[in-house]
């Protein structure tokens, strides 16, 4: 029975902890008058990502 009560109480404050933190990740956003990545349209450019080793040699 005692670790059952552990499992529930650590749950809880798990939950409260994330509960929180989204909150306060929404006030943040809302007093920087941001605009959240999933808001914003998809743009039809396909972004060019270049890979380079570092080495110093050009191809």
């Amino acid at each position: 029975m005692k670790n059952a009560k552990q499992k529930i109480i650590a749950g809880a404050v798990f939950s409260a902890c994330a509960a929180i933190s989204i909150v306060g990740g929404s006030i943040i956003t809302d007093k920087a008058e941001a605009i959240p990545t999933s808001i914003m349209e998809i743009s039809e450019e396909t972004p060019v990502i270049v890979l380079d080793a570092g080495h110093g040699e050009s191809t």
